[in-house]
């Protein structure tokens, strides 16, 4: 009956989602050609072919924005700040947590999770009445310091913490929280590390541009989606399947 329910609410089209990658300045691509993959082997698919779109987030790091070149940050896009303007961010009771780079405070309101360069991770935390971009016509954002210890990489939704190559980001009326999936388009996949990936990963997270058919998997870095992108060969839509007993391992990962 739930796999019915699920499949019920996926009878809409999935529309392409461009704002993630005009974000980041990256161009939309088009419906690749897939590696060859029996999709008939791991569960059931949640969309026809290619049904979901795919887009990428990382741990933005400040180091790379204190870099002169900033070569490892998107050039273009929602956070194409001057390099000399900065700004200050707190939590959502209002400490003081940093003096950064404002190019850096934007891209960690679009990342979600951040890495500062004295070892703190920082987490997005929602709107609130005084924080980044406070007296804009944008709302305020305020972070939270994370446990490295517990969440070297960010945290998902509730307090589960983002795994590399394995968190992805979805809306929850279409993928529930904790759920493995098995995606086709990954297995085989070469990743950064030269390892192989196995097409598994698990719903760990949401966001607020994820609006049904539409899925963010994490990367870790900026260099690693660009790595990605290419090793992809183009494909930016994917074929998330559930119940596949060869992913199950993730479900208590």
């Amino acid at each position: 009956m739930r796999v019915v329910l699920v499949l019920l609410v996926l009878l809409n089209v999935a529309r392409a989602d461009s704002s993630k990658l005009g974000k980041e300045d990256v161009p939309l691509q088009t419906k690749g050609t897939l590696r060859g993959k029996n999709k008939l082997c791991c569960g059931y698919p949640l969309a026809p072919d290619l049904g979901f779109a795919l887009r990428f987030y990382w741990l933005t790091a400040e180091a790379d924005y204190l870099n002169l070149d900033q070569s490892n940050v998107p050039r273009a896009g929602a956070c194409a700040i001057p390099a000399n303007r900065w700004t200050e961010i707190y939590t959502a009771e209002g400490y003081f947590l940093a003096h950064i780079p404002e190019r850096f405070a934007c891209s960690l309101r679009l990342e979600g999770s951040g890495l500062m360069v004295d070892g703190r991770v920082l987490n997005y935390t929602g709107s609130c009445k005084q924080g980044y971009g406070y007296g804009t016509s944008r709302s305020a954002t305020c972070f939270e310091q994370l446990d490295v210890r517990e969440m070297p990489f960010g945290r998902g939704a509730g307090t589960r913490p983002l795994i590399p190559f394995k968190s992805v980001a979805v809306d929850t009326r279409v993928i529930q929280i904790g759920e493995p999936l098995y995606i086709p388009e990954f297995d085989g996949m070469r990743l950064p590390d030269g390892s192989i990936h196995d097409g598994c990963v698990r719903a760990t997270d949401t966001g607020g541009g994820i609006k049904g058919r539409k899925m963010d998997f994490f990367v870790v870095t900026y260099g690693n989606f660009r790595f990605l992108l290419e090793e992809l060969l183009g494909v930016s839509w994917i074929t998330p399947h559930i119940m596949s007993p060869r992913c199950e391992y993730m479900r208590d990962l």
